[in-house]
C-alpha cells in the first residue's frame, strides 16, 4: 500500500482502513514452497476463463515494461525483471481458446505455483473492497447538496485544507465541483474506496476515479468509534460504521472529520470498471490488491480463503494482482475486489477472512 494514494491511478482502499492499520513487519520471513498445480485447492473446478480478461490486460502491460523490477523469492534463478514473464504473457496474448484445459495447460507449461508462508505461518489476512454507487446531479439543487471536488489544475489553489475545512466550504467558489450527491456519508465512503459510479438525476451514469488528496494523513474512523465507546470491540465493520453514522446525524460529520484526509476525483470515460494501480480495468472477483513490495502487479494468484458470510463456499480460484491499497502491507495480506452492487458492498463490508495464498511465478 505504500504512501497513501501516492502511486495509484485509482485508489481503491480496503474496508480494513476503517478498523486498523493492519501492517505486517517488512522484515518478516516470507517463504515460498513449490506445489503441484493439480494440488491447488479446487483447481480442477475453477474454469479460469472468468479470469482471462484480467490476465490479458495485465500481460499487455507487462510485455511493455520488460525492464521493470518485480519481487522474486530469495535464491531464485529469476532475473527479477518483467522480461521473465515474456514467454507466459506472449502465450496468453496469443491464446483465444475458451477451453479451461487449454489455459490450465498454458499455466503448467510456463509457471510454477508456490504456497506463501510468513514466519512459518500459512494463514494470511484478506479484506474486501467494492465500487460504490451514489446518486447525484451535475448541479446543486434539491437534495443534491454534497459536492465531490476535482483536483485543481490551477496550482495557486490551496488544496491542503483539512477535511473539516473543505466540508465547511474552504473550496467554495473555486469552481471545482465535479458532481453533487445526495448523501454526505456516501460521499465519505466513496473517498475511502477512491472510485465509484454516480447515477445522475438525468438518467446518465458518471464514473469517477481518484485524482489526488489534500496530503493529510489518513485516520480510520472505526478506530475513533472504538476509542469513544460508540462501537464494541469486534463489532466494527463497514455496515456497523454506516449504521452508527446514519443514527447519529448530528455527530456524524465530526466523527468523519477525525480523518483529515480528503480525496479529489476525476471523470473516467473508458471501460466498465474502476482502474487499479497497474493501470488496467479491474475485474470483479478476479482482481486483487497486494503489497507490491512482495508481490508484483500482474502476478496470478490462487486463493483458498474463507467467505466473509457463513454458509457460502470458500473463495478458491484464480485472481490477478492488479491493485494496491493503503492498508495492504506484507506478503500474506490482500484485498479482494467484489465489484459493483449491493451484494458486492455487503460482502466487502463483512470481509476480514483468513486463508492461504499461492503465487504463480515463471519457470526459471
Amino acid at each position: 500500500m505504500i504512501n497513501f494514494f501516492s502511486v495509484r491511478s485509482v485508489a481503491l482502499i480496503s474496508i480494513a482502513l476503517f478498523m486498523c492499520a493492519c501492517e505486517t513487519r517488512r522484515t518478516s520471513n516470507l517463504s515460498y514452497q513449490s506445489v503441484s498445480q493439480n494440488d491447488l485447492p479446487f483447481f480442477e473446478h475453477d474454469t479460469i476463463i472468468d479470469a482471462v480478461p484480467a490476465l490479458k490486460r495485465s500481460c499487455a502491460v507487462m510485455l511493455n515494461q520488460k525492464n521493470k523490477d518485480y519481487p522474486v523469492p530469495q535464491n531464485s534463478n529469476l532475473s527479477g525483471k518483467l522480461k521473465d514473464w515474456n514467454p507466459f504473457c506472449t502465450a496468453v496474448t496469443a491464446e483465444h481458446s475458451r477451453q479451461p484445459t487449454h489455459w490450465k495447460a498454458l499455466f503448467q507449461k510456463h509457471l510454477t505455483a508456490y504456497q506463501v508462508s510468513l514466519d512459518n505461518n500459512l494463514d494470511g489476512q484478506f479484506t474486501g473492497y467494492y465500487e460504490p454507487l451514489l446518486h447525484g446531479s451535475m448541479r446543486r439543487h434539491g437534495r443534491y447538496t454534497t459536492p465531490l471536488y476535482r483536483y485543481p489544475s490551477n496550482k495557486s489553489v490551496n488544496v491542503t485544507f483539512s477535511r473539516a475545512d473543505i466540508v465547511r466550504g474552504a473550496l467554495k467558489g473555486k469552481k471545482l465541483e465535479l458532481v453533487w450527491v445526495d448523501n454526505a456519508v456516501d460521499a465519505f465512503f466513496v473517498q475511502i474506496q477512491g472510485s465509484g459510479r454516480v447515477k445522475l438525476d438525468n438518467g446518465k451514469m458518471l464514473r469517477i476515479g481518484y485524482a489526488g488528496t489534500n496530503k493529510h494523513a489518513y485516520h480510520p474512523i472505526g478506530k475513533t468509534l472504538l476509542e469513544r465507546g460508540y462501537l464494541p470491540r469486534g463489532g466494527v465493520s463497514m455496515q456497523s460504521i454506516r449504521k452508527w453514522l446514519k443514527e447519529h446525524p448530528k455527530q456524524a460529520e465530526e466523527v468523519m472529520s477525525t480523518n483529515e484526509s480528503y480525496v479529489f476525483f476525476r471523470e473516467l470515460t473508458a471501460g466498465d470498471g474502476p482502474i487499479g494501480s497497474q493501470g488496467v480495468e479491474l475485474t470483479p472477483k478476479r482482481s486483487i490488491a497486494v503489497d507490491p513490495s512482495y508481490i508484483g502487479l500482474g502476478t496470478p494468484l490462487w486463493l483458498d480463503i474463507e467467505h466473509p458470510v457463513k454458509g457460502h463456499k470458500r473463495l478458491q480460484h484464480l485472481t490477478i494482482a492488479q491493485d494496491t491499497g493503503g492498508a495492504i502491507k506484507g506478503g500474506l495480506r490482500a484485498d479482494y475486489f467484489w465489484g459493483l452492487g449491493q451484494e458486492a458492498t455487503h460482502f466487502a463490508g463483512k470481509m476480514n477472512s483468513k486463508g492461504h495464498l499461492y503465487v504463480f511465478l515463471p519457470k526459471s
